[in-house]
This record gives C-alpha cells, sequence and structure tokens, in this order.
C-alpha cells in the first residue's frame, strides 16, 4: 500500500460527509461542460505521467475520479485513470488556480503544463512526498476541533491497515495523530501554491465543517498558504463543502 492509497481510504472514512462529497464532483463534473478543458487536461497528465509531452484527447475527469474512488475504491481509481487520489487533487487544485497561473485555452489544447509550471512542481503534484503531506494535512484537520479521540484514532488504523498497510506507514499515521496540531510546520514543507491548493482540497474532506473551530482552522489554514478568496471558494464548490 501506498501513503495515497491510505488518503484514497481516509477521505471516505474521516467526514461523515465524504461521501456526499465525493457524490456533489461527480453531479458537478456530469452538469458542467465549462471546465470539461482542463480537467480532461490535467487528467491526462496524471495517466501519461509526462511532465510537458501530452498528447490525445480527454480520456476522464473529476467526476470520473471520484466516481471510481466512491464506488471501487483504490484498484479501480487506479486502472481506470491512473494517478490515484492525487489526481483528483490535482485536478482541484489546477482547476482553483486556472485564473491565477493564467492558464489559456491554448495551453490545454496543447497539452503542455511546464508552459506554466516548472518541472519540480510538476512532479511536486504526483509526489511520494506529497502524498505524505495530502496525509499529514488531512488528520491535522481532523483534529482541528480537539474531538480526535482514540475511538477515531482506532477507526482510522483499523480501515487503513486492510490490504497490508508495513510498519512504516503504520508508524507515519501514529505519529501523526499522537503529536499535537501544528499548522505552520506543515505549511513550511509545502512546495508550492499548486501542492498547497491539493493540501486545502483534502482537508475539506477530512471534516464536516460544522464547528467553530474547523471554520477557523481552515481559515488559518487558507491564510498560511496564501490561498487567495477565489482559489479557496472554487475548491469548495467543487467539493460541495460549506464556505467559510
Amino acid at each position: 500500500m501506498s501513503y495515497g492509497d491510505i488518503v484514497s481510504r481516509l477521505i471516505k472514512v474521516l467526514a461523515n460527509e465524504g461521501t456526499s462529497k465525493l457524490e456533489h464532483i461527480i453531479k458537478s463534473s456530469q452538469q458542467s461542460q465549462s471546465a470539461s478543458g482542463i480537467l480532461d487536461f490535467v487528467m491526462n497528465f496524471f495517466r501519461s505521467k509526462q511532465a510537458g509531452n501530452m498528447t490525445g484527447g480527454g480520456i476522464g475527469s473529476l467526476g470520473a475520479i471520484a466516481g471510481a474512488l466512491l464506488n471501487g475504491g483504490t484498484a479501480a481509481i487506479k486502472g481506470a485513470l491512473g494517478g490515484g487520489v492525487l489526481a483528483m487533487l490535482g485536478t482541484m487544485a489546477l482547476n482553483a488556480l486556472q485564473k491565477k497561473l493564467n492558464i489559456q485555452p491554448s495551453d490545454i489544447e496543447s497539452g503542455s503544463l511546464s508552459k506554466f509550471l516548472s518541472n519540480d512542481d510538476i512532479a511536486s503534484m504526483n509526489s511520494t512526498e506529497t502524498e505524505k503531506l495530502v496525509l499529514s494535512a488531512m488528520i491535522n484537520a481532523a483534529k482541528a476541533d480537539g474531538q480526535l479521540d482514540q475511538q477515531e484514532m482506532d477507526k482510522i488504523l483499523g480501515k487503513a491497515s486492510v490490504d497490508g498497510i508495513s510498519d512504516e506507514e503504520r508508524k507515519f499515521i501514529q505519529d501523526e495523530l499522537s503529536k499535537p496540531s501544528d499548522l505552520q510546520n506543515l505549511v513550511s514543507a509545502v512546495p508550492n501554491q499548486v501542492v498547497g491548493a491539493q493540501i486545502y482540497a483534502a482537508s475539506l474532506f477530512a471534516i464536516d465543517i460544522n464547528t467553530d473551530a474547523e471554520k477557523n482552522y481552515l481559515k488559518n489554514l487558507a491564510q498560511a498558504l496564501e490561498l487567495d478568496t477565489e482559489t479557496v471558494a472554487r475548491l469548495h464548490e467543487m467539493s460541495g463543502a460549506r464556505l467559510v
């Protein structure tokens, strides 16, 4: 199992609204055609895993990834589209950052992320380091209201242990669960704004946003990640999470 596999499972475990958020993404993707270009463009990257040399038409969408995650889990999402859960989070991130990154229709048609992202930024979108950052962010967010008790910890570890979690991965999760919440330490490890948006998107799946503590956490997270209000609003819109 990879850290990305664990994140895929946690998206459906940590928040009561996790399933409904995935369903919202599916419905929104089916209903909206205006963003289909950027969605297919990013999915082309995650499937081909080629930094700046992508060809071919659209092979999937944000809704397709969410559907695979909701209905078939890790095996289905990888088999259908490649890239795992980071593909969904990366698609959400670039969609939300489209105006800020000045992504033009011609860029989408040519299929080159390298026109507006560095090679390092592109590589970071689908790296093991980002998988671990996303996992840390989800656990950190889940602790925001101070209600992450032993029962919830057991639920997380129990679910993640399916399909052979390694000792290293289990220790990583246990360490993240046991240490005090540290937003600044988390943010300091984020390499760029795209990963920052991925981190924020993942955090939306980790909590239900029904307490002041959770709302304040998300506000502080967005500020620490230097995400503008439009980017944040778009991530909430795509996930169906209430805007704080």
